[in-house]
């Protein structure tokens, strides 16, 4: 009886065996987040720290931007400007300047800088409902602005500018006349275009009907490239039309 009194002392004194340690459970790697969607009408509300109104009296003109897929399309009372970029997540590569019409009074100080600002942008966050683009030449800060309207374009137009030089001058001016659905052009080598239009976007498919018999000359093959790349037409304010393609732009007034 004592031993096992002893015995049962000396195992109530002795250390409680240790704890194994808890393994350790393998943590769910968060998932990269996609890209925030840049793409919609945007207003500018600040460029290189300094609001529109802040930097002269030409900067409180407005300067709004279409922001597609692959571009940027921004327009400041008569003036259209526009740069292709490719974006990989928050990093952008952008094209250099694309020339095209502007206003005779050509551009002001705050859009040349607003154009090389974009140029040079190379990182795009957007946060709720600001965009900030940003780069070596500074940063430029976006608010929505509403969805263009549809513009109506249709009517009968002359060429005035292609690409921002003026059309050759040998032969008749060339026109356009705009119906709801189709683009026709007064020259007989042009059987016409429809198109689809979404906002300032357009989709043109050329008429497969038969045309003149003889060549086209060199401008009217290099229209004929244009119109077929055909995605936009925006009416500014001077009552201009100015058609884009991804490579041109040209510049049509009406005909009365």
């Amino acid at each position: 009886m004592r031993i096992l009194l002893a015995a049962l002392c000396l195992a109530a004194c002795s250390p409680a065996p240790a704890t194994p340690p808890p393994v350790a459970t393998a943590q769910p790697q968060a998932s990269p987040s996609s890209p925030s969607d840049l793409t919609g009408e945007w207003k500018l509300i600040e460029m290189n720290g300094r609001r529109p109104g802040e930097a002269g009296e030409d900067s409180a003109v407005p300067v709004t931007m279409t922001v597609g897929d692959f571009s940027f399309r921004a327009q400041s009372q008569c003036i259209a400007i526009w740069r292709r970029y490719e974006r990989s997540g928050d990093k952008l590569t952008v094209s250099p300047l694309n020339p095209g019409a502007m206003c005779a009074r050509g551009l002001s100080p705050w859009e040349i800088e607003f154009g090389r600002t974009l140029s040079a942008v190379d990182s795009a966050v957007r946060a709720g409902d600001v965009l900030r683009l940003g780069g070596g030449a500074g940063d430029l800060v976006f608010e929505p602005a509403p969805p263009a309207p549809r513009e109506s374009f249709t009517g009968r137009w002359r060429l005035r500018f292609a690409h921002g030089a003026s059309p050759p001058a040998d032969g008749p001016p060339l026109e356009i006349t705009v119906t709801d659905d189709r683009i026709t052009a007064n020259a007989c080598v042009f059987a016409g275009w429809r198109y689809r239009q979404d906002g300032r976007l357009l989709e043109v498919t050329p008429l497969q009907e038969p045309v003149c018999e003889r060549t086209l000359t060199p401008f009217e093959q290099r229209f004929a490239a244009f119109m077929r790349g055909l995605n936009r037409a925006t009416i500014i304010q001077d009552g201009a039309l100015i058609l884009d393609s991804a490579a041109e732009q040209f510049e049509f007034r009406r005909v009365e």
